[in-house]
């Protein structure tokens, strides 16, 4: 396995928690200019004992809303489409994602347990139409979170789960 230097928007990356389950997240965007550096992550609902694919990510689901329109960060028309071809329940809402912040310092700490699957080239703005985060720096936490809070946590915070395919460039 090599060891993850950088992380660039799309960037697919892979854990297992105590269950033995493989957990992936989805960085939907990164602040590089200056210290200190961070990348906000999607969480996507894969949970299999086998090790993910970009396939069976496409498959899978990530937690955001659908929220009203934003004025700021505004999504293309073919992107809008390619949303609501996905989820037509959702017209005329954006999709955004819940955004799980981990700064550079803290995951170079602990990259070695985090494997690269490969890159998405996904929608500008996915966490940035969401309409909440939280920081998840430490290990520990996203291994607890994943393995059995990230369901009752979503839930409770009014996130829902969307396709991936619904939010990948046309």
């Amino acid at each position: 396995m090599k060891k993850i230097d950088d992380v660039n928007q799309g960037d697919l990356l892979t854990f297992r928690t105590a269950d033995k389950n493989y957990k992936v997240l989805l960085c939907t965007s990164t602040y590089k200019e200056k210290s200190p550096k961070n990348f906000t992550f999607a969480a996507l609902t894969y949970d299999d004992t086998e090790k993910p694919t970009i396939e069976n990510i496409l498959n899978c689901e990530f937690w955001g809303i659908a929220n009203t329109k934003n004025e700021y960060f505004k999504y293309s028309d073919n992107e809008l489409n390619q949303m609501w071809t996905f989820h037509p329940e959702n017209k005329p809402y954006f999709l955004g994602s819940y955004g799980l912040v981990i700064w550079r310092k803290d995951f170079m700490k602990f990259r070695d347990n985090i494997d690269y699957i490969g890159n998405l080239k996904i929608v500008d703005n996915l966490d940035k139409n969401g309409n909440g985060g939280m920081n998840a720096s430490d290990w520990d936490y996203i291994k607890d979170f994943f393995a059995s809070q990230i369901y009752s946590a979503m839930i409770e915070r009014g996130q829902k789960t969307f396709k991936v395919k619904a939010v990948t460039k046309p």
